[in-house]
């Protein structure tokens, strides 16, 4: 039975005419409940404030509660018949055919050697599907360091021959970084996009399965009405601690979370900017992101561009799915508290343009409540804040004589309680009665454990991000924007230094509220506490967090696993032999400087040439000033040359050919000395 779009929308008003009244009425009793509790009955301007942040909170609590039980409920029975996965699904069973499908790559500034070794293992699953016929890879390069260039250029090289994908795997360097990551992918699509049908965009840390890629093309070519679908990527392959419980968490209690947002989003869902598959004709017309009227933060370029682009796609009458039952997705998350919160930075600026976005002409009322989610998904920490510190000031208000109704105020506590953990506790039970799947958390003794632990460090981490997150949204409305840059991968250690200077201001805020707390009440005090002693242990909570040693002794503890770990699926070891490989290579050929190794390897130099054009009519100064850096680094060395200096000579098809030929005549003790390459300045 095929289902039309216009049934499809029928369904989905109806869905979220459930959710709103199953929202709305507890929100309701809740707020009437603590108007109840407060010692002036909800009637002095301060309970009023307190009450109307309350009911917007609890509303949100309640959704993400309502959202976390229809996934159970759809995981626990398997009666989803409205996954975007089967939709349409020819009667027939066999398999739908494939179009022509381009699996795109922007990276910034990353580590050649993993980013190539992602590729690899995607590219290499895809071919054992027996569907690589359909695809193309690509990988577009905005990386301003001249050095990354050099190695992109020759991890690409070295790919291509080792799988025969030199008419398959192609690199791209932009010269002009314009609007960052939609804008390289703006770029591709202007070259490229007529070629294909589809585009399936990765980020620089994904890995994808074979079976995956080829099943969103099927699920494409069976709904010609769906412009974007998304899967669900999981975090894998983390060592700190830090991470490794957001590794945790993410594979433990994503997946409910997953299947009770599309049932309720359907065909206006959102997307996550990769490990999504999306349809090129469409996007190219409607998907192109205005410039935003104003000034700064919320006029200018979007920033958060996924969201937007969701919602255009939407408004042009093509809808928006998340296939969370497809598997075969994977990701990397930051390894740090320190680095979370700086990618919530910069998502926290993007986001908060999206109030500008919501009121354009034309969105569909879903959109533009999903946009204000994702204002919410920052605001919210302030408004908690806002709530916090009302209430503080309302201890310190009330009079000793005034009645405070304890019993109604602890059943709201423990409801609130059970709205925040239950999700927690349904993903645990699921795992403990079903032994296999238990095993693949580190057996039920391990997952409770983990859980456990997760649960109060998570409840640690909280008060701190809420502080942050106000802060930053304080900031962007100040104008103080912050930078796009690549994200932090990998282990790096943070010094106790690093720790007190990023988080000394949240221990002292956390000790004066706790001293002010205390002054107002001893009981509230006590109440108030779990917020205290986040900020209070802020400096060693991110310090030890960030420790790879002990996220791998927690590993051997059994804490903190996660499936991958315990039965590794094809893809991610041939990543991570693909990773050895290649590291292995580096270490063997040495710390070559990148620069030095296009300019006097002969195969280097002629990769690298290759990807250049020729420039016939330089101006004279250039040609003077090009010509006086190639004597300088001849002379004095390559050292001596600036990024933009040896930028603008990599650049420069001319002077690469010329640098050779030049080294190479140098006498062996110069060449030696400035231009050295193991092997061939033995």
């Amino acid at each position: 039975m095929r289902i039309r779009p216009d049934e499809i929308q029928i369904i989905a008003g109806d869905r979220r005419l459930v959710l709103a009244i199953l929202v709305l009425f507890p929100t309701l009793i809740g707020t009437w409940t603590l108007s109840q509790t407060l010692p002036f009955g909800g009637r002095h301007l301060l309970e009023m404030l307190l009450l109307g942040l309350f009911a917007i909170l609890f509303a949100w609590l309640w959704i993400g509660l309502w959202t976390a039980l229809i996934g159970f409920w759809l995981t626990l029975t398997g009666r989803d018949w409205l996954k975007i996965s089967t939709l349409n699904a020819r009667p027939d069973g066999k398999p739908t055919p494939l179009a022509s499908t381009a699996v795109v790559m922007p990276i910034c500034n990353e580590d050649a050697d993993e980013v190539f070794a992602r590729i690899r293992a995607t590219f290499l699953s895809l071919k054992a599907t027996g569907q690589l016929e359909h695809f193309r890879f690509y990988i577009l390069s905005d990386s301003s360091q001249p050095e990354k260039w050099v190695d992109e250029e020759l991890a690409w090289a070295r790919l291509c021959r080792e799988v025969d994908g030199f008419e398959r795997i192609f690199y791209r360097r932009r010269k002009y970084r314009v609007k960052k990551k939609s804008g390289n992918i703006i770029d591709f699509l202007r070259r490229w996009g007529k070629q294909h049908e589809y585009m399936i965009v990765l980020d620089a840390d994904s890995v994808m399965s074979g079976d995956t890629l080829v099943r969103l093309v099927q699920a494409m070519e069976r709904n010609l009405h769906v412009g974007i679908i998304q899967t669900l990527p999981f975090a894998q392959g983390m060592e700190t601690l830090y991470a490794r419980i957001q590794q945790f968490a993410g594979r433990l209690y994503s997946p409910i979370f997953a299947a009770g947002l599309a049932w309720w989003w359907l065909g206006n869902g959102q997307y996550w900017g990769h490990n999504v598959i999306i349809r090129i004709a469409p996007f190219m017309s409607h998907c192109n992101l205005p410039r935003m009227p104003g000034i700064k933060p919320f006029g200018g370029e979007i920033l958060s561009h996924d969201f937007v682009e969701a919602a255009l796609m939407n408004r042009a009458g093509f809808d928006v799915w998340v296939a969370y039952d497809l598997g075969g997705s994977w990701e990397e998350y930051p390894p740090s508290l320190t680095d979370d919160l700086k990618r919530d930075r910069r998502w926290c600026q993007g986001n908060l343009q999206h109030a500008g976005v919501m009121i354009a002409e034309g969105l569909p009322p879903m959109q533009r409540f999903l946009l204000i989610n994702g204002i919410m998904s920052y605001a919210g920490s302030l408004l908690w804040l806002a709530l916090l510190l009302a209430t503080t000031l309302l201890a310190w208000l009330t009079p000793e004589h005034a009645q405070v109704d304890v019993e109604k105020a602890l059943k709201l506590f423990y409801v609130t309680l059970g709205l925040l953990f239950l999700p927690k506790i349904i993903s645990l039970a699921m795992t403990l009665v079903n032994k296999q799947r238990a095993e693949q958390f580190g057996g039920r003794l391990g997952v409770s454990v983990s859980v456990l632990l997760e649960t109060l460090l998570s409840a640690l981490f909280a008060p701190v991000r809420m502080v942050f997150h106000s802060r930053f949204i304080i900031l962007t409305l100040m104008n103080k924007t912050v930078a796009w840059g690549t994200q932090q991968r990998g282990e790096f250690v943070m010094s106790w230094r690093e720790a007190a200077s990023n988080y000394g201001t949240t221990t002292l805020l956390g000790l004066v509220w706790g001293m002010a707390a205390w002054y107002a009440s001893p009981v509230f005090f006590a109440w108030l506490s779990p917020v205290l002693a986040g900020l209070v242990l802020s400096i060693p909570l991110a310090r030890l967090t960030s420790l790879g040693s002990l996220g791998r002794w927690a590993r051997t503890a059994h804490l903190f696993i996660t499936p991958e770990e315990v039965n590794a699926p094809p893809e991610l070891a041939e990543y991570r032999k693909g990773l050895a490989l290649y590291q292995a290579e580096r270490k063997k050929l040495g710390d070559v400087d990148g620069f030095v190794l296009a300019v006097v390897e002969p195969i280097a130099n002629a990769i690298h040439a290759a990807f250049l054009k020729p420039r016939r009519n330089l101006p004279e100064s250039v040609r003077l000033r090009r010509a006086w850096m190639m004597d300088k680094a001849l002379h004095e060395g390559p050292a001596q040359l600036s990024p933009a200096e040896r930028a603008e000579l990599l650049n420069d098809l001319d002077a690469m050919h010329t640098l050779h030929l030049r080294v190479w005549s140098l006498p062996d003790v110069a060449f030696k000395k400035y231009w050295p390459v193991p092997g061939l300045n033995a």
